[in-house]
C-alpha cells in the first residue's frame, strides 16, 4: 500500500499529539495522586488479652477540607489497674500527634492528661490505670494547620478508644 508523504506527516503528526496528551495526562494524574492525602490508616490497641483495630473517627485533609466522619469510638475491656497499649503505623508516629488520656477520678470526675509526640518519638505507647484512677478512653490525634483561639492546631484526624 502506497501512502502518500502528505497522509504520512498527517498520521505521525497525529500520533505525536496522542502521545503528548498521553504524557500530560499521566504527569497530572501523577501530581494529583501525589498532593492527595492518603487513606485513612488503622491503630491497634491491646489490653487484657483482646485486640481491637482502630479506624478514624475523624479524618481531614491538613486544612480541614473533605472531611469524614464515619468512625465510632473502639470499645475495648481496660480493667482498672490495666494498661492499655496502642501500636502507631509509621503515617501517624513520623508526624507530630498528641495523645489525650481520660481517667474516672476519685469522685467520678473525669481527669484528662495530654501529651504531645513529636515527629518519631514513638511508635507504640503503654497508658496506665490504677484502681484509684481507672482508664475511660483515649484519643489519637494528628493537628491541622488550622489553630484555634487560643492558637492551638485543631485536630484533623482521631482514633478513640473507650473502655467498657
Amino acid at each position: 500500500m502506497d501512502i502518500q508523504p502528505t497522509t504520512k506527516r498527517n498520521l505521525i503528526a497525529i500520533a505525536a499529539a496522542l502521545v503528548v496528551a498521553l504524557v500530560v495526562f499521566v504527569s497530572v494524574l501523577v501530581v494529583l495522586i501525589r498532593g492527595s492525602d492518603p487513606r485513612p490508616v488503622s491503630v491497634t490497641a491491646y489490653s487484657h488479652g483482646s485486640t481491637v483495630e482502630v479506624t478514624p473517627y475523624l479524618y481531614c485533609t491538613v486544612n480541614l477540607e473533605d472531611c469524614s466522619e464515619e468512625g465510632t469510638i473502639a470499645p475495648l475491656d481496660v480493667p482498672a489497674g490495666m494498661p492499655l497499649q496502642l501500636s502507631l503505623p509509621s503515617e501517624i508516629s513520623s508526624a507530630p500527634w498528641r495523645l489525650l488520656t481520660v481517667y474516672q477520678g476519685p469522685n467520678g470526675e473525669p481527669v484528662v492528661q495530654a501529651r504531645i509526640y513529636l515527629s518519631n518519638d514513638a511508635s507504640a505507647v503503654t497508658v496506665p490505670s490504677t484502681p484509684e484512677l481507672p482508664l475511660v478512653g483515649v484519643e489519637i490525634q494528628l493537628p491541622s494547620a488550622v489553630v484555634d483561639e487560643q492558637g492551638q492546631p485543631k485536630a484533623r484526624a482521631v482514633w478513640a478508644v473507650g473502655s467498657v
